[in-house]
């Protein structure tokens, strides 16, 4: 597949009357975003587009915090569907802006994260189901990925998932966002479900609060470390998710953090090639929780401290 900047797109393209102008098409997928002043469009081949569509309508129905649908169709051979705009601020943003002044995401903003999360969460319980998708999560995950990149590595991941599988054998499978963090949330909702997968529960919501800590601090990387939470956020944080697990039985989130960290430590090692600093910089830090996670050390705090 070609990367995105070899695709060819338009800059703006017209749909019913309203015209959209180019936002971004995906490195991995022949899928390009294009925004109006108060809608958004997704439009590409219709055979990855309409699966998309059909799983944002399951969404919906879920009670997911994503955007209302205003409308689907074929354009020049290609599939579009449009919908509702949730704001024009990524959290993300909106918590670097925050971090420029002061150590942490301020309180209010965080506040946002965590109402978001909590009907993310309620929505995401309502597709659990009792049998396992371990093999869904392998390659959501990426093991595939980065067994083909770290080959020398490869017992000990695989010792490493195989754990992972026990450890969260009691866990019920939920529909998983795969890329859970402020980066695809904003004040009115999330966004960017286009690779989901069928996981453990809780995946998602350990990545929300752990994302940022896979990126470097300092200089001379290609990208770098935006926003922090603070211990007090991150303590109420997995406070309401624990509530909310044990309301609907499920395992106590607080006690898969190390399994999902791992996990999620080794998505976002792999397909660096473009950014070879941070790449250098995830693999190292993958090897090292991966190390500590097969001997049970403190992965937490490993991940927070550089």
């Amino acid at each position: 597949m070609p990367a995105a900047h070899q695709q060819k797109y338009l800059e703006k393209i017209v749909i019913n009357g309203k015209t959209f102008s180019h936002v971004k098409t995906r490195e991995y997928a022949p899928v390009s975003i294009y925004q109006s002043e108060d809608s958004f469009l997704r439009i590409g081949p219709k055979d990855l587009v309409l699966p998309e569509l059909n799983l944002h309508k399951n969404l919906l129905e879920f009670g997911f915090p994503v955007p209302t649908i205003t409308s689907e169709g074929e354009k020049d051979g290609k599939y579009y569907y449009t919908e509702t705009s949730l704001g024009e601020t990524l959290l993300g943003d909106i918590f670097w802006e925050d971090c420029k002044k002061r150590d942490f995401v301020s309180d209010d903003h965080f506040k946002l994260l965590l109402s978001l999360t909590e009907t993310f969460a309620r929505a995401q319980i309502k597709t659990a189901k009792s049998e396992s998708a371990f093999e869904s999560f392998y390659y959501g995950i990426h093991m595939d990925y980065i067994l083909e990149e770290l080959p020398h590595l490869k017992e000990k991941i695989a010792a490493a998932f195989e754990k992972a599988k026990n450890r969260l054998s009691a866990s019920p499978t939920v529909l998983t966002h795969g890329d859970f963090n402020a980066y695809n949330f904003f004040e009115k909702g999330i966004i960017d479900f286009g690779n989901t997968f069928e996981g453990p529960a809780g995946y998602d919501l350990v990545s929300s609060i752990f994302h940022t800590y896979l990126f470097p601090k300092g200089e001379g990387f290609e990208s770098t470390r935006r926003y922090e939470f603070s211990t007090e956020h991150r303590d109420s944080y997995f406070s309401l998710m624990n509530d909310i697990y044990a309301q609907n039985s499920f395992p106590k989130l607080s006690d898969c953090i190390n399994d999902f960290i791992f996990a999620r430590t080794m998505w976002s090692a792999v397909r660096m090639q473009k950014y070879p600093k941070v790449q250098a910089w995830r693999y190292r830090k993958f090897e090292t929780v991966l190390e500590n996670y097969l001997s049970n050390g403190d992965i937490v705090n490993l991940l927070l401290h550089d």
